[in-house]
């Protein structure tokens, strides 16, 4: 991937950096609201954060889709942002007290392994294993959201508290089915891959390489240039001789 200095400052991207610089906010009115559980003012503050850079979320990839704005630095920038404000959420609400560590610790281990796992992976198949969401994991995410949501409401009364727990069990339960699902999904594309012997005319980065054929024609041209500009040399050096 290479990064423009002209893709730094897109619409999307500018959006992704106000979503990053959210985050220190969210964390202080969410911590705030953890030692002092009658101020709803700052959990109303942290939940209004966590909104806003949601919806800045879903605006960054439409304009990025709608208006050929996709850039490199917006494919590695956008779901470390999004991963990253998933994760500090659900720590803060851990330390609320408005859900159980448990699902922090799985939403953040499966994370940690899916990225891990997907630069293995692309490494090892030299990028041509296909990065593709599936059902379950889509699923998993969604039910996770909308645990993460209901969560800000579970320190506010018990049941909201037993509700959230339930959805946030299932979300946990597709998170995990859907990293095993990836793995073997990723390790019999690579066993494809490797079988094919497609790698060993591949570079690192991907890219085909050049042939025996191609660089013995491109060796005979080299030649052919060489041969032509020597005698192009001694016709010139005929000529003044003459």
């Amino acid at each position: 991937m290479k990064f423009k200095k002209e893709e730094l400052f897109t619409i999307p991207n500018i959006l992704t950096y106000i979503r990053l610089i959210a985050m220190p906010f969210f964390v202080w009115m969410m911590a705030e609201y953890a030692v002092n559980k009658e101020a709803l003012k700052y959990l109303w503050a942290g939940i209004g954060i966590f909104v806003f850079a949601e919806i800045t979320d879903v605006c960054d990839g439409y304009i990025a889709r709608h208006f050929n704005q996709v850039s490199d630095i917006g494919k590695i920038l956008d779901p470390i942002a999004d991963k990253l404000l998933q994760c500090i959420a659900m720590l803060m609400l851990c330390i609320c007290g408005n859900l159980h560590w448990i699902f922090a610790v799985v939403i953040i281990v499966k994370e940690i392994y899916m990225g891990a796992s997907s630069k293995y992976y692309m490494r090892a198949s030299k990028r041509q294993v296909e990065q593709k969401s599936n059902k379950v994991g889509k699923a998993g995410a969604a039910i996770y959201f909308i645990g993460i949501a209901l969560a800000f409401f579970a320190g506010l009364h018990k049941v909201v508290y037993y509700i959230d727990t339930a959805i946030l069990t299932i979300g946990s339960i597709l998170a995990i089915i859907a990293a095993i699902q990836y793995t073997v999904i990723y390790n019999g594309q690579l066993k494809k891959i490797r079988e094919s012997g497609i790698l060993e005319t591949l570079d690192r980065y991907g890219n085909p390489l050049p042939s025996v054929s191609e660089k013995a024609t491109a060796d005979g041209e080299e030649k052919s240039d060489d041969n032509d500009g020597m005698k192009d040399e001694n016709n010139n050096d005929a000529s003044q001789n003459v």
